[in-house]
């Protein structure tokens, strides 16, 4: 999840570059098998050429350049430059030929030709207006073409079994941040009704979020690290101190509440929705 001052996916609140990017691949990696199973879902497969919308360090353009193979194509697109260029050197280094970056914002890119498919995960949460974005969207996917949405259901405030009460203390601290920063926090629910106000025709959905056992697993370590980067927000906006976070022993705390009750839990859920533009194909 991007945390941003003004809430658009150009302006991300960073702390030290390395570790930031570092985080990114790392929800990235969580994500991972949740977003390939809603492109799965969308249809995306070889040959078709497919734009991905606030591309960041380019893992959802990675994801599609595997379904649509070397005999396909897709272009990411970002705002934010060092992410692009991360991103490059990323796609170079696999030997990705048929995956590109350019910086743009949507409304400056340029229309090259109708896409086959439209990929966007964890943008329309920060958007001020995520309708009018979709059908912004929209304009560069062809008739009969599929858009698939991908974002966190942040209301939802994952789940655990039995109850873990820091588990609960982390989310109580991250929803009212999340929620004062103008974040949505019911994008992920509000997919549906975004595609179909934007003018798609909806054609399916899938709710998910991956198992966390201990601190070692990626969707715990994701969780802490996403605590780290809201910690200034937390402060600022008076939901919580850093004393009482105390991010360098979180954790580890959270691994000592799951051994004790013996846990799991879902740092969070995420929703998947896809929908196609209507017309004659």
């Amino acid at each position: 999840m991007h945390v941003e001052e003004t809430v658009t996916p150009a302006d991300p609140v960073l702390g030290h570059e390395d570790r930031e990017l570092h985080r990114l691949m790392l929800l990235a990696q969580v994500y991972a098998p949740l977003t390939e199973g809603v492109l799965r879902g969308a249809g995306l497969k070889p040959g078709m050429r497919v734009l991905d919308v606030g591309c960041g360090v380019g893992d959802v353009s990675f994801l599609a350049a595997e379904l649509v193979g070397p005999t396909g194509q897709v272009v990411g697109v970002d705002r934010e430059a060092r992410f692009l260029t991360w991103a490059q050197r990323r796609a170079e280094a696999q030997g990705l030929a048929h995956v590109r970056f350019r910086q743009s914002s949507l409304e400056s890119l340029p229309v090259e030709g109708p896409f086959d498919a439209i990929v966007c995960r964890l943008v329309l949460m920060f958007q001020p207006d995520p309708i009018s974005f979709v059908r912004r969207m929209a304009e560069h996917l062809r008739p009969g073409g599929v858009m698939a949405l991908h974002e966190l259901e942040l209301a939802a405030m994952g789940l655990a079994h039995p109850k873990l009460p820091l588990f609960s203390r982390i989310w109580g601290w991250m929803l009212p941040t999340c929620e004062r920063l103008g974040i949505k926090v019911h994008m992920g629910m509000e997919l549906v009704s975004t595609l179909r106000r934007a003018g798609l025709v909806v054609d399916d959905g899938v709710i998910g979020g991956r198992l966390g056992v201990t601190a070692d697993a990626e969707p715990t370590q994701a969780l802490v690290e996403t605590v780290r980067t809201l910690l200034p927000h937390m402060e600022r906006l008076g939901v919580a101190l850093a004393m009482e976070v105390d991010i360098d022993t979180l954790a580890a705390r959270l691994t000592a509440e799951l051994r004790a009750h013996g846990g799991v839990l879902v740092p969070s859920l995420m929703v998947g929705a896809w929908g196609h533009r209507p017309g004659p194909v």
